[in-house]
């Protein structure tokens, strides 16, 4: 489940269907995801995707957009992540002049 609410909008669909009879095989989707914080700051980045359909036996018409975005609902814990590592503070602090000898 999403931490965050984002708009999803669709950027690229590219099928590949099977010419006897235009079922589509696969979608190479594009899919970008945006996040507009309280303070009216918004953070967007982009996500490609391929995603096997043949097994649904549809043409390039009866897909939607809806439809095709759906196939990216995992992405949202990764948008998440790469949210919080670019806009918030981070929690950890690497200490690099850690003196061993300060051990006992």
């Amino acid at each position: 489940m999403a931490k965050y609410p984002t708009t999803k909008t669709l950027k690229k669909a590219v099928p590949t269907v099977r010419i006897e009879d235009n079922v589509v095989k696969k979608w190479d989707i594009e899919v970008i995801y945006k996040h507009t914080a309280n303070n009216s700051t918004s953070w967007s980045r982009a996500y490609p995707h391929t995603e096997d359909v043949e097994y649904l036996g549809k043409t390039t018409s009866e897909f939607t957009k809806a439809e095709l975005i759906s196939f990216m609902n995992n992405m949202d814990t990764i948008f998440d992540a790469h949210y919080e590592a670019h806009n918030l503070p981070p929690k950890d602090e690497k200490v690099s002049d850690f003196n061993i000898n300060d051990l006992q």
